[in-house]
């Protein structure tokens, strides 16, 4: 499994090393953010938490996402290129659909 963020950035094959727990992208060491969350669960009539943080795994999107940041900067991506094919259809067009299943109405 690759890095997604690099290869979304830069067309790069970087091995993953973690999984996001968000989203579930492959993540490399310099794409992930790890948070420490202690867990609680009920015990009895009040909550308990164990004595060891739990560990988690976030991708830069993930982590702004969950602590209210601004949105981490957005993916340089190569243009795609546009298929050879027909015009799309003009206002003045029948739509997608053509004029023989649109007649014009009277």
């Amino acid at each position: 499994m690759n890095c997604y963020d690099c290869y979304a950035a830069d067309s790069a094959h970087t091995p993953a090393v973690a999984v996001c727990h968000g989203c579930h992208s492959g993540l490399c060491p310099d794409h992930l953010r790890m948070i420490r969350p202690v867990l609680h669960r009920p015990n009895g009539m009040g909550v308990s938490h164990g004595p060891t943080p739990a560990r988690q795994v976030l991708c830069l999107t993930c982590h702004a996402a969950r602590n209210g940041l601004p949105a981490a900067p957005a993916a340089r991506r190569a243009p795609v290129p546009a298929a050879p094919g027909p015009a799309a259809p003009g206002p003045d067009s029948a739509g997608a659909r053509g004029a023989a299943e649109c007649p014009a109405e009277a």
